[in-house]
């Protein structure tokens, strides 16, 4: 085999690990369903493009937690370019692959880092598959918007580590100005991918690593131009995304996000350090691909395997590189400094480290999950895996001894747990399992070093990169269950239940139960249960798969009152409950039943309305005034709105007599009610309250007010009126024309320096 198809390799390999894995689902016509693509993703798209069918941008979602923002919800990513290609496949199965491309690119990028750093065909090998078949990236193989981010990071890096060159060796070249627009596209793709978290700890590593290279490439001096470079290229990359980001921050300054979070929050799914043996064997407490996970938290989070091989390969980098052996030994010192770091960020809660950060140092406390600090520590122990291949040779001496010894006693090891499984009672299944394979892999990585006289032959590349294709494969197995996309298609049975007409709701101790310990449970993917039951049952957000309208939104962004509001609402007797949850249009509301093991059944809620008329209002002085007045006990609806704002006069008085009826409107973002009030009257609209929202009253402007904490009203004179609400959010405007500049200015100048 030629240089040049040796150089090939790595890119087959990588691209066959996550074809291997998910190509049957692909080949069966099945979709990833298991949390959040069944819960978040496929019904937000899938309402995106059937709105955008209808010839109307997908802006708002009046189907969820009585109206929510859907485009500047930051995880749906409907601006992330790549999503395009759920218009061709369909949302279902196209998620699917998506994440086997993203996969596929997350290893590509790899190989580039490892070409970049001068490392050769079987570094680049382990590189790609280590960290792109990773158990971190693997197990969040549903998390669609952080595979599709952390896909972007070694691309980030590589970009930044280029245009460090550039700026330290060449100053403000053509060359470093290229380097600079290249690495603002890869920014903008990773902002609009829709995982903030994964985007921010990607940055934090991309100015560390940049930083790290002007230092060693010039000094101090070299700093500056580096930091200039990347403040340029973050700059660039915020207008070409501004139609996403200003948006995003917007419903961020509207969120229970807003304030500083509760720690209690922040700190869950902190890394367990037990799960720290998972580097080694990733299994040794159960999987819920076979059912038996009993570890703490869940499996996913804590997921951190990069395949037997890649972690003694980094482990070689590692000694080498403190006793300053190898070209390579400054950037391993540097990459164990960050896996350090990461780790010790990772355990939250389990360390009194991270405690002291969220007090005291600013971005600690925005994100949940410390966890996924890890991310980090997967992407350096592959790097490190990478360097430590590129020294890999056939031992000599004392190291063939040792490795001679190490062998024999994997392979007595692995053989010794399955044999004792039979022998020992009271064993956990998990650890026997967990020690075979380790055992298993450690044993081939030994025969692999000892019979390695001809590594840079393709024979031996191949070999190498498929012990570890396999291996990670194995460990991958079941982590993303599937079913038919049928599952997500039709009618559900709850339609013929409840109808269209009011929202449902499913109280918080109601969902968690029936999610949590009945349909998504941690220790187990094989609920006792046909997948097709959890569209029937309603949990949120599959209603919007029937175009039902829920009361419930399960989304980490929400309105900081609609928050408040449903946990008062909660708290309250049940005949005030009752009241407000009619006030709420809820018209079913859902209770488990204890008779049966997953069953739900929905009770009606009387009198509920989306639209009331009310003859009269009062105003109260704050917000949390007018939430004390709605939840009184001798509020009532029917009679009263509270209304927040500045009056130079006491509101008008008008009647509760007449009619006001919806015109149908296929624009989400449009409301359109006719009202004939003899007396005049107070229109409410029992939907969220949002900024960007307008009102027209015979098509004349007129005041939306806050009402009854929560939701939206107007004052509409005496006669017969067309109400039009219409949702217009400014900065979605604004971010469109910048973005609109910036791709337009960053094609014209790309083609001019491309073209010279």
């Amino acid at each position: 085999m030629s240089t040049k198809q040796i150089k090939r390799l790595p890119w087959i390999l990588v691209t066959l690990g996550p074809l291997i894995l998910f190509g049957p689902m692909l080949i069966r016509a099945e979709a990833l369903f298991w949390g959040t693509p069944l819960l978040q993703f496929v019904p937000w798209r899938q309402f995106a493009l059937n709105t955008l069918g209808q010839g109307y941008l997908p802006l708002w979602n009046p189907m969820l937690g009585m109206g929510a923002p859907l485009l500047a919800n930051y995880q749906s990513a409907l601006l992330y370019p790549p999503n395009i290609l759920l218009i061709l496949t369909g949302v279902a199965w196209g998620h699917g692959l998506l994440m086997v491309l993203h996969l596929i690119w997350a290893g590509y990028g790899m190989i580039v880092v490892a070409r970049n750093l001068r490392l050769g065909p079987l570094a680049q090998a382990v590189a790609g598959l280590s960290f792109s078949l990773s158990g971190y990236l693997v197990a969040r193989g549903g998390f669609l918007s952080i595979n599709a981010a952390a896909a972007w990071l070694p691309w980030i890096v590589v970009a930044v580590d280029r245009m460090t060159k550039q700026t330290a060796s060449q100053g403000w070249s053509k060359s470093a100005v290229k380097a600079v627009l290249w690495l603002s596209l890869a920014f903008s793709l990773q902002w609009l991918a829709g995982h903030a978290q994964t985007a921010w700890y990607t940055l934090l590593l991309g100015c560390f690593w940049g930083g790290w290279r002007a230092i060693e490439l010039k000094g101090w001096k070299g700093l500056w131009r580096t930091g200039a470079g990347l403040i340029g290229a973050g700059v660039l990359a915020f207008a070409l995304s501004a139609v996403q980001l200003l948006p995003t921050v917007e419903y961020l300054t509207q969120s229970h996000r807003a304030a500083a979070l509760d720690p209690e929050f922040v700190l869950t799914y902190s890394f367990w350090p037990w799960r720290l043996l998972g580097l080694l064997m990733p299994d040794l407490f159960g999987n819920p691909a076979t059912g038996d996970y009993w570890g703490f938290g869940n499996y996913w989070e804590d997921a951190i395997y990069i395949g037997v091989l890649p972690l003694l390969l980094a482990l070689r980098a590692i000694w080498r590189s403190f006793r300053g052996q190898g070209e390579h030994s400054r950037l391993s010192r540097l990459l164990v400094v960050l896996s350090t770091v990461a780790l010790v960020f990772a355990l939250g809660k389990n360390s009194p480290i991270f405690l002291i950060l969220f007090q005291y140092v600013p971005s600690f406390d925005l994100f949940q999950a410390p966890t996924r600090w890890n991310l980090i520590l997967v992407f350096s122990l592959s790097l490190l895996a990478a360097i430590g291949a590129e020294t890999w040779r056939e031992p000599s001496g004392r190291s063939l001894y040792w490795t001679r010894l190490g062998t024999v006693g994997a392979g007595v090891v692995g053989f010794a747990a399955w044999l004792g499984s039979s022998l020992i009672e009271g064993v956990e299944p998990s650890f026997v399992r967990a020690f075979v394979f380790a055992g298993l892999w450690m044993f081939i990585t030994g025969v692999l070093t000892l019979r390695g006289s001809a590594r840079f032959s393709w024979i031996w590349i191949s070999l190498s990169g498929l012990v570890i294709l396999i291996d990670l494969v194995v460990a991958g197995i079941g982590l993303n269950p599937t079913v038919p996309t049928e599952v997500f298609q039709g009618k559900s049975q709850l339609v013929d239940v409840v109808g269209y007409e009011h929202r449902i709701y499913m109280a918080p101790d109601v969902e968690y139960e029936f999610k949590y310990e009945r349909t998504h449970r941690f220790d187990t993917f094989h609920a006792v249960l046909d997948w097709s039951d959890i569209r029937d049952s309603g949990l949120p957000n599959t209603p919007l798969l029937d175009g039902i309208p829920s009361a419930n939104n399960f989304d980490p962004i929400l309105p900081d009152r609609y928050v408040i509001w449903l946990e008062t609402v909660e708290a309250l007797p049940d005949v005030q409950r009752m009241k407000l949850l009619a006030l709420m249009d809820v018209g079913w509301q859902a209770s488990i039943d204890p008779s049966e093991d997953i069953n739900l059944y929905y009770e009606p809620v009387p009198g509920a309305s989306r639209l009331r008329m009310i003859p009269q209002a009062i105003v109260a002085s704050s917000p949390e005034a007018a939430l004390l007045l709605v939840t009184a006990p001798d509020f009532e609806p029917t009679q009263t709105v509270v209304l927040e704002g500045v009056f130079q006069q006491p509101p008008p008085i008008g009647s509760g007599e007449g009619k006001a009826l919806f015109n149908q409107t296929s624009d989400p973002g449009v409301v359109l009610v006719t009202v004939h009030a003899p007396e005049g009257t107070w229109l409410l609209l029992s939907d969220t309250w949002y900024p960007g929202w307008e009102a027209m009253v015979s098509d004349v402007s007129t005041t939306l007010y806050r009402a009854d904490y929560l939701f939206r009203a107007v004052w509409v004179p005496p006669g017969e009126h067309q109400v039009e609400f219409r949702y217009r959010p400014a900065l979605f405007t604004v971010g469109g024309f910048l973005s609109l500049a910036a791709w337009l200015s960053l094609s014209i100048v790309g083609w001019r320096l491309w073209r010279d």
